[in-house]
């Protein structure tokens, strides 16, 4: 019998669904028309200033987020692009998690009134490196109604560097 190897600290276990996560929309499955939508939002330069993705859970909500925020600043590109690169900084670092200038928040942890002041404090400041500044509110149904109604006038009227998705 074949002995496993142990795990190295170079290539450490990633779960299946993180480690085939799709990259790109042509990766994504099952969601056709989300992508179709989004692709030809971004070719004629209308997106908007936020989207909510909704669905049962498991369907690609927060994915096609993170590959939207990609989209949005690729560096291989001088405009926002249907087709990130995958490659440069930026789309390297928003599918690690670990972009600056792309929020991830938990709804359900995050869904106090203090919480949104505090986001609503950091969407003022431009970008420090990327086109925009991409907030992704995952669960944001579980804000509290308090910290929805603190989160609506920035919706109703964010910073031009500002895209807002809701999943």
């Amino acid at each position: 019998m074949a002995k496993a190897e142990p795990s190295s600290s170079r290539d450490p276990y990633q779960v299946l669904a993180l480690k085939y996560r799709p990259a790109t929309f042509s990766d994504l499955v099952g969601q056709e028309h989300i992508r179709d939508a989004l692709t030809n939002a971004l070719k004629t330069n209308r997106v908007a200033h936020a989207f909510l993705f909704a669905g049962s859970r498991g369907t690609g909500k927060t994915t096609t987020a993170r590959i939207l925020a990609k989209a949005l600043n690729c560096l291989g590109s001088d405009q926002p692009t249907p087709t990130p690169c995958g490659s440069c900084v930026v789309c390297r670092d928003v599918t690690e998690g670990r972009d600056l200038d792309v929020l991830e928040i938990d709804g359900a942890s995050n869904n106090g009134v203090d919480q949104i002041r505090e986001l609503r404090t950091t969407v003022q400041n431009k970008p420090a490196r990327d086109r925009y500044r991409v907030v992704i509110i995952d669960e944001v149904h579980m804000l509290s109604t308090a910290a929805f109604n603190a989160l609506l006038k920035t919706l109703e009227e964010p910073p031009s560097h500002v895209k807002f998705i809701f999943a």
